[in-house]
């Protein structure tokens, strides 16, 4: 199963970083703006077994997701894909506080694409760019979020 991980280190504390990470309404302001994430449905905050469905913009159409919160810990947000186009996606945010005064977030992905005719469009090389790109965009939006006091 394809996976994809990354990290980056926040001048942040983990409460504050997973407050906002942990507020489902903030996750439009963190997402690729090519994404055109819209949330239709979610928890004031993340909760075990509580859902999320969203709309996003892929390859030109829009898709309908659902995702399922698994796992609501203050060091760690794992969240599961219980409906989409995808045939498996799971995220796992994990949250450490540094002895430097920084968090480090790392985020893990395990993702299996689609069949059919949409995998042919919609493929493992694909994903694997977009995940890339919109992990850039969301390490880039929560340092600027941090300069401008919005998380501490």
């Amino acid at each position: 199963m394809p996976k994809h991980s990354s990290s980056v280190e926040l001048p942040c504390s983990l409460e504050s970083l997973r407050a906002y990470l942990g507020t489902p309404a903030n996750l439009p302001t963190i997402s690729n703006p090519d994404m055109e994430l819209e949330i239709l449905n979610a928890p004031a905050m993340v909760t075990k077994g509580e859902k999320i469905e969203f709309r996003i913009s892929a390859l030109g159409f829009k898709q309908k997701a659902t995702h399922e919160y698994l796992i609501c810990e203050i060091d760690e947000i794992v969240e599961s894909m219980v409906d989409g186009v995808l045939k498996r996606w799971v995220h796992r945010q994990k949250m450490e506080q540094l002895d430097s005064g920084l968090c480090r977030l790392t985020d893990e992905i395990e993702f299996e694409p689609p069949g059919g005719m949409l995998g042919f469009v919609l493929t493992e090389d694909r994903i694997r760019e977009n995940i890339t790109e919109g992990m850039e965009h969301r390490y880039s939006t929560l340092k600027e979020l941090i300069d401008e006091g919005v998380i501490q």
